[in-house]
């Protein structure tokens, strides 16, 4: 009995020191990187002549779509856990992505036309996270769930033009903790991977409703 317990006294500083410290609780955590915005319709139309009869039967001259396009996008963020599992977060996301819009269908049997016009948007949002500690394989990787909203911010025609609109997420994804410590000045870092389903409504757009955009982005973390 006392070599076992004289055995178990040596392995259990070995053990405590092969597992990662508890994650900090009531901490902040910073974390930037970057990813991609999906694309979504922004709406489209005829462009008609109307006539003069009493009728008035519209001519289409031709049909115009328009589009944001999918593109690349940076991100900034910090949290604080509320509990361990709880935690709120706000960030700001910068992407440019493109209107494309198609012309079509025109009366004078004139060839397809696409235009594209650059813009540079801004999503200011908060969420709340959940983490997900007992679905998580081990306890370095761990799923969360998020969910928030907050404001889009956009500018085009050469930034003389400036949009505004209203944006809503939720989505989740994994956190890797590449290690933890109960002191210094640096907690914690590791690495993150987000999905997201984005909800825009306003700004650029040509109906009144709300556009789905998939957002998936990684990116580095740390806690102090």
């Amino acid at each position: 009995m006392k070599a076992a317990l004289f055995a178990l006294l040596l392995v259990a500083p070995a053990l405590c020191h092969a597992q990662p410290a508890e994650r900090p609780v009531r901490r902040v955590e910073v974390d930037a990187g970057g990813g991609v915005f999906g694309g979504a319709g922004l709406g489209a139309g005829d462009a008609n002549l109307r006539g003069n009869a009493q009728a008035q039967q519209p001519f289409r001259l031709f049909t115009a779509e328009t589009r944001l396009a999918r593109a690349p996008s940076v991100h900034l963020r910090a949290g604080v856990a509320l509990t361990r599992r709880l935690g709120v977060e706000g960030g700001v996301t910068r992407s440019r992505p493109e209107i494309r819009t198609s012309l079509s269908a025109d009366a004078e049997s004139a060839a397809p036309l696409t235009s594209v016009e650059p813009v540079d948007q801004y999503i200011f949002d908060a969420s709340l996270v959940l983490t997900l500690d007992g679905l998580g394989a081990g306890s370095r990787l761990v799923p969360f769930v998020a969910g928030g909203g907050g404001y889009v911010r956009q500018l085009h025609e050469g930034r003389t033009l400036i949009e505004h609109g209203q944006a809503y997420h939720a989505g989740g994804g994994l956190k890797y903790w590449l290690f933890t410590r109960t002191n210094g000045f640096v907690r914690s870092a590791g690495l993150r991977g987000d999905a997201r389903v984005q909800l825009l409504r306003g700004g650029i757009a040509f109906e009144d409703r709300p556009r789905p955009h998939a957002a998936i982005s990684g990116s580095v973390f740390v806690g102090f």
